[in-house]
């Protein structure tokens, strides 16, 4: 779901279904990470599927703005998009580590205990 402000100053919402068919290693670790959420957690299969799906998007977005593949314009947008959905959240965090590591080109150290 994507907020955005109309001409009219109101707020539009955008839903877009995703589906996606896992094959491989990849539905092997997916299977996995399934097994231990119904074990151990009381979230709801939409709710972490929707959490990899953002921490997915976030990330690669953060990578193709620090690679320069996203104009500047786009990826101020984006950046305000992505502290919206991130700010109140553990990923808040990861974000920032994340724009560092890519600021730098996906070199030199981050301090994961900072």
């Amino acid at each position: 779901m994507v907020a955005a402000v109309g001409s009219q100053g109101w707020v539009m919402e955008r839903v877009v279904k995703v589906e996606v068919t896992l094959s491989g290693e990849l539905a092997e670790l997916y299977q996995q990470l399934l097994d231990e959420f119904a074990a151990k957690s009381q979230i709801p299969l939409s709710e972490m599927n929707r959490t990899l799906l953002q921490t997915g998007v976030v990330h690669h977005l953060i990578m193709l703005q620090a690679m320069g593949l996203i104009a500047k314009e786009g990826a101020e947008k984006q950046g305000t998009l992505i502290d919206g959905i991130s700010r109140d959240t553990l990923m808040w965090d990861l974000i920032q580590l994340a724009r560092k590591y890519w600021k730098n080109k996906g070199g030199g150290l981050v301090n994961l205990q900072a």
